[in-house]
């Protein structure tokens, strides 16, 4: 089609070059339809919060779902960690949960900042449904201190799940992905966006993570792999229940008496939509950047405007 046909002006028609172009997709009435019903998604960080959310979403939407988390792994990643990581118990019953409802689900443990463990999901996807069109990298953990304290092997141990981890997964990943325009939603968070005291190794992991993001969308462009990241606020988590609310002294600020409480109260102070996010909230999100097919290389913050950018 010449640039005049195409609607472009003399001179200014896309060149394609060596990209691979994906087709367009469908559309009805006018409108472009796009799901991911019978597609695989493996998603980490999955027995319980925003990985749940994520996994149940995405099966309520007729994809098969590879619920992945530390399961057993757990007991001896957890030791010495400052809370409680997800019980192999609270995989299997998110697997569980999925499938009672009528969804398709498997669990499989995983230790993202390890490759063997990695590329073990991975196969194992592959056995069980024999394709993966998406991986959402939500697997992360939190230490909180002042930096000219702050021990360095829990920063080390923090880079290990939060960007290493997304790193070994994708390199696992991407053999299956490119096979048909596969989809990388990497879980990153408005301290991604902003610093915070006392949270420098937190906040120097998701920064990376948004960076991390940004290059590897450039990169597998080409192979029509589309990467984004998701950038949630105020989700009541373990992260938040069992260590951010103890560390910052937020009872005493707040005059609260429960976590609940404290919770509810910086939500009403520091967020001007004055509402938590939930799951569901970002397990939306997630499901919009499977469909938007011209999206890539973006941090969609999910943050009720607690961070604006």
């Amino acid at each position: 089609m010449a640039a005049a046909e195409s609607g472009f002006p003399e001179g200014l028609a896309p060149q394609c070059g060596s990209h691979h172009v994906k087709p367009a997709s469908p559309l009805i009435n006018g409108e472009t339809i796009i799901n991911i019903q019978g597609k695989t998604a493996i998603v980490t960080g999955a027995a319980r919060g925003i990985g749940r959310g994520i996994a149940e979403a995405f099966a309520r939407e007729g994809a098969h779902v590879v619920a992945a988390d530390l399961g057993l792994l757990a007991q001896a990643s957890r030791a010495g960690w400052n809370y409680a990581l997800s019980p192999a118990r609270e995989l299997e019953r998110t697997a569980k949960d999925i499938e009672a409802r009528g969804g398709a689900c498997v669990a499989i443990e995983v230790d993202v900042s390890d490759r063997a463990s990695c590329q073990n999901l991975v196969d194992k996807t592959i056995e069980a449904y024999g394709r993966l069109d998406i991986l959402v990298n939500n697997a992360g953990i939190i230490q909180t201190g002042p930096i000219a304290e702050f021990a360095e092997s829990d920063w080390d141990r923090i880079f290990a799940v939060n960007v290493k981890g997304i790193f070994l997964m994708s390199q696992a990943a991407l053999p299956h992905l490119r096979n048909d325009a596969g989809v990388i939603i990497n879980i990153a968070s408005v301290s991604g966006k902003r610093g915070f005291p006392n949270m420098g190794a937190y906040c120097a992991s998701k920064f990376a993570a948004i960076g991390l993001t940004q290059s590897m969308a450039a990169e597998l462009a080409e192979s029509a792999i589309r990467v984004n990241a998701v950038c949630p606020g105020h989700v009541d988590t373990a992260m938040w229940s069992d260590h951010l609310s103890k560390t910052e002294t937020r009872q005493e600020q707040y005059g609260t008496e429960t976590t609940e409480d404290t919770f509810g109260a910086v939500v009403r102070d520091l967020v001007p939509l004055a509402r938590e996010q939930s799951p569901d909230d970002i397990a939306e999100a997630a499901l919009y950047l499977t469909r938007a097919d011209s999206v890539t290389g973006v941090s969609l913050t999910i943050a009720g405007g607690y961070v604006m950018n």
